[in-house]
């Protein structure tokens, strides 16, 4: 076949689709049309059924109040007229509209409502709103007036009795979807009002008896908050029965969220798991208007919990924290008590540091390397009351480590009471108890006591100040009082008593032993000894007299191999420096005294961070029988 010549069965094929071809297009042109036709059967058919509330507005007010009212039994009442329209899709508008509830403990003012309205019963000739639109809506709740009474769909839901054909047909009852647009609520509890402002929120709740589901997001003491609040069955919530619900609510700084069972009979009670997280819990509490009464950051917070929560109480089971770089495990309680928080908690932890709790505690000295005389600034401790009981393994604060601490913190009325009950500290035992009181005016009032048994003298002073000038086992009393708005005023007035006893130890930097032996022979040179070397000691003890910052030693012995040493003097807390005299007897090997045995004084005198030891130089002079003359003769008796 030449390339001239035509194909017959190519010819009926290209016939053949140009005929398909033009079918569809004509199919695709009816269906067009036919669907064009049903919309304006549909608009037709719409705007008949819209006419008569377009000519009678108050008919059309009065179904769309009638049937507000029937779902929420809330009061209505709007200015001027509803006005509908059919595009974008049907709705109506009112202007400046009021719910409020019989005792007019619930307002709600809103600028506008939008109602989006069916479109089958519309056809019907029936205005159903299937969903509402608040903008600018103001609300004020008052709990401290009369309860909100409003006997719409969740008012017969709650009444009618669970399983019944009334809770049946309560729970079909259609309600639709509210949305709020800048919105603001003011709620007044306790004579106290909470405000969130600048709300945008959507309530998705299509029947009584179908799941609830709640988002907004608003402004609240500055910060702004995203809310989700999930119901599963919310008709029989209502009726007091359980239901499965969750719970968000999230921050720039704050996360909350709870999962668990709800129910509102015999008494609002939540039971499920409950997490959250907070840069800083301290600023996260003041959110719901909650200061911590105890001093420390609270950073990096997180819990995790089974909670059981009630109107007044909440109870959290196996918690788990994480606050300040320490892990605690435990329960803890919080009790609405006349309107004040109680908080009662016993926690565990394996390690504890402690120095986050003393970040914002003041400067105890200033520049100048005294006191600090800058104000106190204590936490306010009025706000809540406390109890708190923890186990730790091993704390520490700098260098200074206890291990098997048994803690309590115990506030009350204001009062702050930390007791170390008990704890393994340097081979030995150790308690301590401290009370803190506001005095008013910003002043403090201070009541301290501590107790040590067999404690390494040497490694406690070395983890305390990086000194090492005793070692020994110690055992000590101190209780010890103190008032003033400044560190510098409470330690002026500082008073009270402490009891030191010391065994089987050294005395660093002073050889008492060594001085004594040679002071015989060479008197002047054995000034110097007593400057180097240690001495041992068996036993040492002290009774210091603390009164208005000032503290007088009394009963201050030291005994070793071949000394006994007696101290007298002031240790004046106040002005941080020391005034002591000491005279160094030779004694036996057991530190007994000898009769007629050699002695040296000497004074210890000068601020704590720079003490002088300083021999007695005319006694070391007068046993030199070389520079004994070089003394000034006593002057003559006078004459009787």
């Amino acid at each position: 076949m030449s390339l001239t010549e035509s194909d017959p069965s190519s010819a009926t094929g290209e016939a053949n689709e140009a005929g398909w071809r033009s079918r569809a297009l004509g199919g695709r042109r009816a269906r067009i049309l036919l669907g064009f036709v049903v919309a304006c059967c549909v608009a037709a058919a719409a705007a008949a059924a819209l006419a008569p509330w377009l000519y009678s507005p108050a008919a059309a007010k009065s179904a769309v109040y009638a049937q507000l009212q029937n779902a929420t039994g809330l009061y209505v009442a709007a200015r001027g007229y509803p006005r509908l329209s059919l595009t974008p899709s049907p709705h109506v508008t009112l202007e400046g509209v009021v719910f409020a509830d019989h005792n007019g403990a619930l307002v709600v003012e809103a600028e506008q409502l939008h109602g989006v309205l069916k479109l089958a019963p519309l056809l019907a000739g029936r205005l159903d709103v299937d969903g509402l639109v608040l903008v600018k809506p103001r609300m004020r709740i008052d709990l401290d007036q009369k309860p909100i009474d409003a006997p719409g769909a969740g008012a017969r839901a709650a009444a009618a009795k669970s399983g019944s054909q009334e809770a049946q047909k309560a729970d079909s009852f259609r309600l639709g979807a509210l949305t709020v647009a800048d919105g603001s609520l003011r709620l007044r509890r306790g004579g106290v009002d909470y405000v969130a402002e600048k709300i945008e929120g959507a309530l998705d709740w299509r029947r009584i008896g179908e799941p609830a589901l709640l988002t907004a997001a608003f402004d609240w003491r500055g910060e702004r908050l995203q809310l989700m609040l999930w119901v599963a069955r919310p008709g029989a919530f209502l009726r007091g029965d359980p239901s499965v619900a969750t719970a968000r609510l999230d921050g720039e700084n704050l996360r909350l969220e709870a999962q668990g069972v709800a129910e509102t009979l015999p008494k609002a009670h939540y039971a499920g798991r409950v997490a959250g997280s907070a840069a800083s819990a301290r600023e996260a509490l003041r959110l719901f208007n909650v200061d911590v009464p105890l001093p420390g950051p609270f950073g990096d917070a997180r819990f995790s919990a089974q909670a059981t929560i009630s109107a007044r109480e909440a109870a959290l089971k196996d918690l788990h924290v994480h606050v300040d770089g320490n892990a605690f495990d435990g329960e803890l309680t919080v009790r609405d008590e006349d309107g004040r928080p109680n908080v009662s908690a016993t926690l565990k932890s394996d390690f504890v540091a402690l120095k986050p709790l003393f970040s914002d505690a003041p400067a105890l000295t200033g520049p100048d390397g005294q006191w600090s005389h800058e104000p106190l600034a204590s936490p306010d401790m009025a706000g809540a009351d406390v109890d708190l009981r923890l186990n730790a393994a091993h704390m520490r604060l700098g260098r200074l480590t206890i291990d098997d601490a048994a803690v309590s913190v115990r506030l009350r009325d204001g009062a702050l009471d930390i007791s170390l009950v008990e704890a393994q500290a340097y081979r030995g035992q150790l308690k301590a108890r401290a009370d803190f009181k506001p005095a008013g005016d910003g002043a403090l009032i201070v009541h301290a006591a501590a107790q040590t048994s067999g404690v390494d003298a040497r490694a406690l002073l070395w983890d305390a100040f990086g000194k090492q000038a005793v070692g020994g086992a110690l055992t000590s009393s101190v209780s010890l009082d103190a008032s003033g708005k400044t560190v510098a005023d409470l330690m002026k007035s500082l008073g009270g008593r402490a009891a030191l006893a010391l065994t089987d130890g050294e005395i660093a930097g002073v050889d008492f032993e060594r001085a004594l032996r040679r002071f015989e022979k060479r008197p002047l040179s054995s000034a110097q000894d007593i400057r180097s070397g240690s001495s041992t000691l068996d036993r040492a003890s002290a009774t210091l007299l603390v009164e208005n910052g000032v503290g007088a030693l009394e009963e201050a012995s030291v005994h070793g191999p071949g000394f006994a040493l007696s101290l007298k003097g002031t240790a004046n807390l106040a002005e941080r420096s020391l005034a002591l005299k000491a005279a160094a007897r030779e004694a036996d090997a057991q530190g007994r005294p000898r009769e007629k045995g050699l002695q040296i004084a000497f004074d210890l005198v000068g601020a704590w961070d720079d003490l002088t030891l300083a021999p007695d130089p005319q006694a070391f002079i007068r046993r030199s029988g070389a520079a004994a003359p070089l003394l000034p003769e006593p002057p003559d008796p006078p004459p009787p």
